[in-house]
């Protein structure tokens, strides 16, 4: 369903009656930002500093760090490439070693050569230092690569976790997604004022943007919203039914989603009233699956 923004406006007329939420979204550029500063932009923007994602592990730090550094390099002969891998091989509550391992391909990706020990780097959870060892001259530059990385992702955030960070805060709002892989989502005029907050705070983070667009309160647009949670609805009955396969901790994540859709439901009620009988059935299915996974995971 195509959507027309220039007629979801604030713009008011006697036949209507106030809005019903906003359409937003929002993108996080690539950036970095430490954990002071991310707390101080919570605040600023009005938000709850509990929003904040979990502290920086060292060793999460240190595996970031590290993955950042993998590699293909071109060696003298034009037909053969080195692949810089990281391989952990080692994990305690004191330390953790992971490898840099050099496969040696031709250009049909063939593995001619596998050095499993190119470079050994080992963190020191308690101290937060990294030591490495290495004969490869290339090696021992990554090496010294991922010590750099290191001591900056510990105390710094990546735009990921920040994604991960919105997209909670988000969810919080009752959204109901526009398009069928995301992107635009609807948040009711109930949740208005948390909105602002996280479209300030995307907006003051580098590289990164929010928006909200009234949608007013007419026929055409209750429509569009009947219409999106209704398909938002049965996307969580698919998931619900078709999990008998997945892990227990994607059936888990399913079950999350699908009690939060139920939950933000009272959020539409105003809204969707015309159309309320068929979205309450559907409703009462998501229950009953919800209960069946429960069971079955016991």
């Amino acid at each position: 369903m195509s959507i027309n923004l220039d007629n979801m406006t604030a713009v008011q007329n006697e036949n209507q009656e106030g809005i019903l939420g906003h359409l937003m979204w929002y993108s996080i550029g690539k950036q970095l930002v430490r954990t002071e500063e991310l707390k101080n932009k919570l605040i600023q923007s009005g938000l709850e500093e509990a929003w904040m994602p979990n502290a920086i592990r060292p060793a999460d730090a240190f595996r970031r760090a590290t993955k950042a550094i993998e590699t293909r390099k071109a060696t003298a002969n034009s037909v053969i490439f080195e692949n810089y891998l990281i391989r952990e091989v080692f994990a305690d509550k004191d330390y953790v070693q992971r490898n840099i391992v050099v496969e040696s391909v031709n250009q049909a990706g063939k593995r001619l050569d596998y050095n499993s020990k190119a470079g050994v780097i080992t963190l020191d959870k308690k101290n937060e230092s990294i030591t490495f060892v290495s004969e490869i001259e290339t090696a021992k530059e990554l090496c010294m690569e991922a010590k750099q990385k290191f001591n900056v992702f510990k105390d710094n955030y990546s735009a990921q976790q920040l994604r991960v960070m919105v997209n909670k805060i988000l969810q919080s709002l009752a959204p109901t997604p526009v398009r069928p892989n995301g992107g635009i989502y609807f948040v009711p005029d109930s949740h208005t004022e948390g909105l602002a907050k996280l479209v300030k705070f995307t907006s003051s983070l580098e590289n990164s943007e929010g928006f909200k667009i009234p949608v007013v309160n007419n026929f055409d647009n209750r429509n569009m919203v009947n219409n999106k949670l209704n398909e938002h609805l049965e996307s969580i009955l698919k998931d619900c039914k078709t999990s008998g396969n997945l892990r227990k901790g994607q059936v888990k994540e399913i079950i999350e989603n699908a009690n939060s859709v139920i939950l933000n439901y009272k959020n539409y009620r105003g809204i969707v009233q015309e159309e309320s009988v068929q979205l309450e059935q559907k409703i009462m299915k998501i229950r009953s699956e919800i209960t069946r996974m429960v069971t079955d995971l016991s």
